[in-house]
């Protein structure tokens, strides 16, 4: 039932059915789930002007986290949503519902009220729409990824898969570019009054035009046919948890790579980007530039490591990025320290070219990282689960691992630093206790428990 066979079937298409060219599946589902990405992040990336604009207070900044972390929190109640669409109806019908959740969710961001129009209903308004966000989100990824699988060669299933792993470090480029872009246009009062509205608004054109393509998809062939045999899940929620084995590869999933995975990806965004702008004190600009280029260098390897999954496995590339991102990660954080404010500056200050480059290739070595572990992740979460709970089961593990658990990440790290009392050497960088933990564990669990799943066929 979990689809342990040994040998893969050759492909997963259906000759006797004119399916969908595989090109315009890998298009059209990559190119939605880019946009859904970038949607979610620009208001990670604008986290600091939405606290100025929407909260009051001295903690707004981690007011904002905690908000703008609300999504990743709700996503695993919007997996089963979604998965029990996907499971139950058909993988196209739930990845189109949650594109145009996430597009209406973000383009009305971009028309909140700011706290001094409208008080405490700006920061209310905010947490809806990103719960709402995260929900979407919740569907989209798995429906994206399974549906690619379930068209591909079952011997190829990283390489085509990986096109949609590589979507979140492009859709971070995307949001990068965009903000950037956006901000060197105007001055720093314009962008605060007005400016920072513009990416949250420019998203409505992308959504539009990446549904009028997936409205050409047909349906997943194996759905289909597990449609036409009566194999369907009419509870597959309630299957998801009860299938007996199920929920254990769901926590070997959660623990065994997924959560880590998610956050050696933010500490290689994110976390990276408030320690250089909110610790190092460089210019906002000069961090969104670094962050830029690094995503533009490693976001081309999300797709090969896929692929060297299908020769070699999927565990033996996860487990060599897990090793590689625990000896990485504190490495870079120290010399973004010594290297960017060696005198402990207090204001923000600028930094040489030379040291510009060696941030780059420092976010570039954690970007690596997270290729290692993410580009296979997408086919290794599909080949655990039977097809007929697979969306539910996927779904629901990635978005604990993924959404809650390396999620969490930024809020935590920034939490960490100002709640934990230590000396000052450690202070700046206290805050990797959380994910060098969930590191470590997804270590010892991947190399002790997770099995190896790139000889599984998806049908049995």
């Amino acid at each position: 039932m979990n689809g342990q066979s040994s040998k893969a079937s050759p492909t997963t298409l259906l000759p006797k059915e004119k399916e969908t060219s595989l090109l315009l599946v890998i298009v059209a589902s990559a190119a939605g789930t880019l946009i859904e990405w970038y949607d979610l992040f620009v208001a990670i990336i604008l986290a600091s002007t939405l606290s100025d604009q929407l909260f009051p207070g001295n903690s707004k900044f981690l007011d904002t986290l905690g908000v703008v972390g609300s999504s990743y929190l709700i996503r695993p109640i919007g997996s089963l949503l979604f998965g029990r669409i996907g499971d139950k109806k058909g993988r196209k019908r739930s990845f189109l519902q949650s594109l145009l959740l996430m597009g209406a969710a973000t383009f009305l961001i971009g028309c909140l009220p700011t706290f001094r129009q409208a008080g405490w209903a700006a920061p209310i308004l905010l947490l809806v729409l990103r719960l709402s966000q995260g929900l979407a989100i919740s569907g989209e990824y798995a429906g994206a990824t399974i549906y690619v699988a379930e068209h591909a060669p079952a011997n190829k299933r990283g390489f085509y898969t990986g096109f949609i792993q590589a979507t979140v470090p492009f859709g971070l480029l995307i949001c990068l570019m965009t903000v950037f872009a956006t901000r060197s246009s105007m001055s720093t009062q314009q962008f605060s009054d007005f400016g920072w509205r513009i990416p949250f608004l420019f998203s409505s054109v992308l959504v539009v035009l990446s549904y009028l393509v997936r409205r050409r998809l047909k349906e997943s062939p194996l759905f289909n046919r597990m449609k036409e045999e009566g194999k369907v899940a009419q509870a597959p929620i309630k299957q998801a948890f009860k299938v007996k084995g199920n929920l254990r590869l769901m926590m070997l999933a959660v623990f065994g790579g997924n959560a880590a995975q998610s956050t050696i990806m933010h500490c290689a965004q994110f976390v990276s980007l408030y320690f250089l702008q909110r610790t190092v004190l460089i210019p906002d600009n000069t961090a969104l530039l670094i962050l830029a280029v690094a995503n533009l260098m490693g976001g081309i390897f999300f797709q090969p490591f896929g692929a060297l999954s299908d020769k070699i496995g999927r565990k033996k590339v996860i487990l060599s990025g897990l090793i590689l991102s625990i000896v990485i990660i504190p490495v870079a954080f120290y010399l973004f320290m010594q290297f960017g404010n060696p005198q402990g500056l207090s204001t923000v200050h600028s930094i040489s070219p030379s040291v510009i480059f060696l941030f780059i290739l420092l976010v570039f070595g954690m970007s690596i990282c997270s290729a290692m572990v993410y580009g296979p992740m997408g086919a290794f979460m599909l080949e655990l689960f039977p097809t007929n709970i697979r969306y539910t089961s996927m779904g629901f593990s990635y978005n604990i691992g993924n959404g809650v658990f390396g999620g969490s990440t930024a809020f935590i790290t920034e939490f960490l630093k100002k709640s934990l009392v230590v000396g000052i050497a450690l202070a700046p960088f206290i805050g990797l206790i959380y994910p060098l933990s969930l590191i470590l564990i997804a270590i010892i669990i991947n190399a002790a428990y997770v099995p190896e799943t790139y000889k599984r066929s998806l049908t049995e």
